[in-house]
């Protein structure tokens, strides 16, 4: 391999060739393992000469475009990942002939430039009929590889022509829908490996405020019946004849079924997410155990959408002792249960945390200022009996009282003065309050920072000063006891949220399942004195109560000093 990567980067330059690069960090899915080498060429011409290259040589390789429909195994990639990056990110309005003109109703597109940005190109040339597209996860290349589609439109109804490059590097030519030969989530290309470099899209002309409405009508369907907040690859199985199989995993009893950090989601059962830290192999199993009962109850082999690659990992057997078995968690901070959207009872908390030994555990249900998973108030008391009842029942271990209230921007005055979905007069219900930033809920620009987190980066300073400014002043307003998750979900300056978590003597959580503070964030937070940090499951069923081994390693690697985090000790 050493020889191929010197190879390539005589074609492309060594800033563009990666050697075992973490697939995670290239798929939706946000899990898997190292591909032996990525390359990212420049240009066509780079991308030619590196196919032949390969194709020459006989050396493994795929081409990848947005990742939004690969799931590469944990054992990695044995071979050459060649990524469609930037240089096929950009679109054209053009007339028919192809010449730029601001009246055309052609799309001209690299293949690397995301749907939701080729509608947003199109509702501003006030273009219709892209608009199903317009949430769809993907690169336009990804589209016509796979004819995507939503909302009673695919790709094939606008699709003019791609403009493709064959498998072996070795010629340039254009096929229309028809010769792709689109069905339902496959085309041609899935037999002959060739790549798609340019889209030619026809639509038709609309008005944008009509384009516009009908996006956001979409997005709020989409948004409202998927979990959008989670790394996924979409619709994970294809629709059987006859069938639709999210109906089928959901008849199936799957509904919400988990295998590690990998569930299937309890919004829309046609999705496999990843919770926090799945591993590709988790949601393999998840996959094998959901066609298991589909077949079994109807006679129904799913088959996924998701194109699953690479190699199982290599068993290490017992062995190879793991530096995190020196640790152990003294105690979970944070934890939900079905009072917002957990799966399993404050007992079914309560049990596992006894089982792993915890010194005590706390329920944390979300703020009732969350649109679609607060807790409401009016079970307040019941939560507080419930522990009660836990504490009695289960004398060995220690059961609080708290709440994940939800940070927004603080009113003038009023209930939300504070800067949270519950009031000062609330604090008493609880033994403690920790608080976090999510989206769902009023006044805290939440539609502003979901779309920053699908890519929409205009004004993202601003919005970093504001997401910065109404997280402090919620610690400086309140006695917070841990700050949730920072870094997730939107732009923040984390330097000066450390620096007022230590000022307030407020914990800055390392969370295992959000994946903040990531190791780039422990590292920045770390250099404040007097920080202390906690480490939490965010557990949402009762098995993942008191995980962190995940959380762990990042700190690890970030190189923290492991006496700062509180709930951590050797065993």
């Amino acid at each position: 391999m050493n020889q191929i990567k010197k190879q390539i980067e005589n074609i492309t330059g060594a800033d563009r060739v990666h050697e075992n690069e973490s697939m995670a960090n290239h798929t939706s899915f946000k899990a898997g393992g190292c591909a032996d080498l990525l390359v990212e060429p420049a240009d066509g011409s780079q991308l030619r000469d590196v196919l032949q290259l390969l194709a020459a040589g006989g050396t493994p390789h795929m081409v990848l475009g947005n990742g939004s429909n690969v799931l590469v195994r944990d054992g990695g990639y044995r071979g050459v990942i060649v990524k469609i990056g930037d240089a096929f990110n950009y679109i054209r309005i053009c007339d028919e002939n192809g010449n730029e003109s601001a009246d055309g109703t052609f799309i001209v597109c690299g293949a690397g430039t995301l749907m939701s940005r080729v509608a947003k190109a199109a509702a501003s040339a006030s273009l219709t009929g892209f608009e199903f597209a317009s949430g769809i996860p993907g690169s336009i290349g990804g589209a016509v590889f796979m004819n995507a589609g939503a909302y009673d439109g695919e790709t094939k109804n606008i699709l003019k022509a791609a403009h493709l490059i064959s498998a072996d590097g070795s010629r340039q030519f254009t096929m229309t829908a028809d010769e792709l030969d689109m069905g339902y989530r496959h085309t041609i290309l899935h037999e002959t490996g060739d790549i798609v470099t340019e889209v030619v899209l026809k639509l038709e002309r609309g008005k944008e405020e009509d384009i516009r409405a009908l996006m956001a009508e979409l997005a709020d369907r989409r948004n409202c019946k998927q979990p959008v907040q989670y790394p996924s690859a979409g619709s994970f199985f294809k629709r059987p004849e006859g069938y639709f199989a999210g109906k089928l995993v959901q008849d199936a009893g799957c509904k919400g079924l988990t295998v590690g950090g990998a569930q299937v989601s309890q919004l829309h059962s046609g999705f496999v997410i990843n919770t926090g830290d799945a591993t590709a192999t988790d949601i393999i199993q998840l996959k094998e155990l959901v066609q298991a009962r589909v077949m079994d109850k109807f006679g129904v082999m799913l088959e996924p959408e998701v194109r699953i690659i690479g190699e199982d990992p290599i068993e290490t057997g017992d062995s190879a002792a793991d530096p995190l078995d020196e640790y152990e968690l003294a105690y979970d901070l944070h934890t939900h249960t079905t009072y917002s959207h957990g799966k399993g009872s404050i007992e079914d908390n309560v049990r596992v945390a006894l089982e792993k030994g915890l010194e005590y555990v706390a329920i944390s249900d979300h703020g009732p200022g969350h649109l679609f998973y607060g807790v409401n108030r009016s079970d307040f008391d019941n939560i507080r009996n419930d522990i009660d009842k836990m504490s009695i029942k289960y004398q060995s271990i220690n059961v609080r009282n708290s709440i994940e209230a939800n940070i927004i921007h603080a009113s003038s005055s009023g209930r939300n003065s504070n800067g949270l979905d519950i009031s000062p007069d609330e604090f008493g219900q609880f033994d403690f309050v920790i608080a976090g930033f999510h989206f769902g809920c009023l006044r805290c620009s939440s539609i502003r920072n979901w779309l920053w987190s699908h890519g929409f980066k205009a004004g993202e300073e601003s919005l970093r000063r504001s997401n910065t400014k109404m997280i402090c002043d919620a610690l400086k307003l309140n006695d917070i006891a841990i700050l949730t998750h920072p870094g997730d979900k939107g732009p923040f300056d984390i330097s000066e949220i450390a620096r007022t978590c230590a000022e307030t003597d407020t914990l800055i959580e390392i969370n295992g399942r959000h994946g903040h503070l990531d190791t780039e964030e422990i590292k920045e937070a770390a250099r404040v004195e007097g920080l202390k940090f906690v480490i939490s499951s965010d557990a949402h069923t009762p098995d993942a109560v008191g995980s962190y081994r995940t959380a762990l390693q990042r700190a690890i690697d970030a190189g923290l000093d492991l006496k700062r985090i509180v709930n951590i000790r050797h065993r």
